[in-house]
């Protein structure tokens, strides 16, 4: 969803839509921190706005242009402060009381940005910035209908409002309503071209449709998304679009996080396969992995700045890994069905399956639940007592892939069922993803909520059974029960938003017959 940061009253450059004191104590140093902020140094203008705050404290139009720098500059908590001594100065600006309300926002507490952003409605009930705030809380608490008829009510006051068309269509999104959503993004991008989060909106439902020729191009919007976390990587040489790659050297550099790395990276045979000399920039923790699964590529550590191997001028081309679906991934046609694309270490894969077997035959089942995706991870993780049902089944063996302490839960989960998961010590499976990609390809089978695990033991070509909510990330689509990017993958999806039993009884119930099977 997207948040609009500024109203008609609190505006970037400073303005507070009244004149500020011109002739008053402090008003010099004010006036240094507009001029600073007009030039986009918000540190400078901190200083000075602060400076003209302690030479009169009740300078309002100071405290307001701090809370939006503070804010610009990632500093909600002390923003807040500052709209709120505002609003203790003049209580009747509604403009103010929005602006509290998407820093409550930006700090994770929706009953009080609501509660704001109804304050500013009932001073102004035509503020169609306020209407689109609060929507977005109400959807974040649970209330679709009440959310849709605030992005309805601000679109029919202003029907070129492009925010409010784009959060329409997030919203439908989740709700799997693609055709609304595609048709909110598309109106979101027809009042505003260069909105590059409606964009980026419109490309994760194409793709979820399986519409890789239009979602890709999409795609790229992100780098221009404001919630866009990933480093835009600055390098001197030419973006490969698509140009033929023989006799060429490409500059392919990772992106987002370590599962995305390993989900683009699927892509790097195809361009050492074209005939082109490949140098893969990538996160230092995957260096062992990428080193051992691509001889033929030179691997360089990501560093800021870029190594001077990354700046050389004998590259012809540069490309961020999740741009090069645009070219090699446009049909399903194009996914070569490898059966895997990385590789462990086969010693240390052998000496740990052995170590888990302890003599025994069992099968080993590496699970994990939660996804920490600060964006989806909440909708995509379960509690590992939703596992309860799997805790009896004989001839298994319960390893622990996932990441973080986990020490409580599963000390629960073996008080409430007598099932124990063990967990390795030796291994820390994001300090050293190594040992991760061999821990992982030590198992008969992989059980997991969509995270980092699953694109490892994808990309491992380790069998894998997902567990998916019932609008996953793109990459999974939106039906079928294989992966095109992954074929050792099966994937198993909710019926219901929310609910995870009926997933649980097909995973258990499949994990039975497999069981049986083996003898």
């Amino acid at each position: 969803m997207t948040k609009n940061k500024n109203t008609d009253g609190v505006q970037d450059n400073g303005s507070t839509g009244e004149d500020a004191e011109t002739a008053g104590p402090g008003t010099h140093a004010f006036d240094a921190g507009q001029a600073h902020q007009l030039a986009g140094n918000l540190e400078e203008a901190e200083r000075e706005y602060r400076a003209a705050i302690d030479i009169q404290d009740e300078f309002f139009e100071a405290h307001v242009n701090l809370g939006v720098v503070l804010q610009g500059r990632g500093n909600a908590s002390d923003a807040a402060t500052a709209f709120l001594r505002a609003i203790d100065l003049n209580p009747e600006m509604p403009e103010i009381h929005y602006a509290l309300g998407t820093v409550y926002q930006d700090l994770d507490r929706t009953g009080e940005a609501q509660a704001c952003f109804q304050c500013a409605l009932d001073m102004d009930s035509g503020s169609v910035e306020a209407l689109n705030g609060l929507a977005i809380c109400r959807q974040t608490q649970g209330d679709v209908d009440g959310a849709m008829e605030a992005f309805e009510s601000a679109i029919g006051l202003n029907p070129d409002f492009a925010e409010a068309h784009n959060n329409l269509g997030t919203l439908y999104s989740k709700l799997g309503r693609m055709d609304d959503a595609l048709a909110c993004f598309q109106r979101a991008i027809d009042i505003n071209p260069v909105y590059a989060e409606a964009h980026r909106n419109y490309s994760h439902v194409l793709l979820l449709q399986g519409r890789f020729a239009e979602g890709w191009p999409e795609f790229r919007w992100r780098w221009h998304c404001r919630d866009f976390t990933s480093e835009k990587r600055i390098f001197p040489q030419a973006p490969w679009a698509g140009q033929p790659l023989k006799g060429k050297t490409i500059l392919v550099w990772g992106e987002q996080g370590v599962g995305d790395e390993i989900h683009f990276a699927e892509m790097v045979p195809d361009l050492f396969k074209a005939g082109a000399r490949v140098i893969l920039e990538c996160e230092p923790r995957l260096m062992p992995l990428f080193r051992r699964s691509f001889p033929a590529v030179s691997c360089i550590s990501r560093q800021t700045p870029p190594a001077a191997e990354a700046l050389a001028t004998g590259i012809d081309f540069q490309c961020p890994s999740g741009d090069l679906a645009g070219w090699l991934r446009t049909e399903r046609g194009d996914f070569p069905g490898s059966p895997s694309y990385l590789s462990a270490n086969h010693g240390r894969v052998d000496a740990l399956k052995e170590a888990y077997q302890a003599g025994g035959r069992d099968l080993l089942v590496g699970i994990a639940w939660v996804s920490k995706n600060p964006e989806a991870g909440k909708i995509k993780s379960l509690d590992l007592a939703d596992w309860r049902r799997m805790a009896d089944i004989p001839g298994v063996r319960f390893i622990d892939l996932q990441y973080g302490d986990t020490i409580e839960e599963r000390a629960r989960f073996e008080a409430d069922t007598g099932a124990a998961i063990l967990h390795d010590d030796s291994i820390d499976q994001m300090a050293d993803l190594d040992a991760f990609a061999a821990q992982v390809a030590a198992m008969d089978l992989v059980i997991s909520a969509s995270n980092t695990t699953v694109h490892m033991a994808g990309a491992l070509g380790v069998s894998t059974w997902v567990m998916l909510n019932t609008v996953p990330l793109c990459v999974w689509m939106l039906e079928g029960d294989t992966s095109p990017w992954y074929p050792s993958l099966r994937l198993f999806r909710q019926s219901q938003a929310g609910v995870w039993d009926d997933v649980v009884g097909k995973v258990a119930a499949a994990l039975k017959d497999l069981v049986a099977a083996r003898g």
